[in-house]
């Protein structure tokens, strides 16, 4: 399969991120996600719109991914050039080890103007009743990624 793009953009409002992730194949949209969920702050926001739009991705079977977010100071953070702040490094770790499980990855700084239809997305879903719950968010399936026993006993 080609390489896949994925745009994510996060609105904030009152302790509830809107996350907005495009998936794109040869620059058709094909997906387009629109999820409240609770956070902290907008950058805790942009870490679960860039997390569950690099998940979301995975389930394609694609090896090579390209992802777009308008959150200068993540992508920062995710490409290593800024400090992470104590309270998202489990979301950081989180982010790092899905792109690593990808062989080629890439995550860039795109305007949000040149991002519309993600940020539109992450608009429209702070409108929304009702949040995604971190259980509900992954369906269960967020298991770390060197984890291949069957759970339970």
């Amino acid at each position: 399969m080609t390489s896949l793009e994925v745009f994510t953009s996060t609105a904030y409002r009152d302790g509830r991120a809107g996350s907005g992730i495009v998936i794109r194949v040869s620059g058709q949209t094909v997906r387009v996600i629109r999820r409240a969920v609770r956070a902290e702050s907008r950058a805790e926001g942009a870490y679960r719109a860039l997390l569950h739009g690099v998940w979301k991705a995975r389930g394609t079977g694609t090896r090579h991914i390209h992802v777009s977010s308008d959150s200068a100071e993540i992508v920062e953070q995710v490409a290593g050039r800024a400090h992470v702040p104590a309270e998202l490094t489990g979301l950081y770790l989180q982010t790092r080890a899905l792109l690593n499980a990808y062989r080629r990855s890439a995550v860039k700084y795109v305007p949000r103007e040149q991002n519309a239809e993600a940020a539109l997305a992450a608009i429209e879903a702070l409108d929304q009743d009702g949040v995604v719950s971190d259980l509900e968010m992954d369906d269960l399936e967020m298991l770390p990624l060197f984890s291949t026993l069957p759970i339970g006993p």
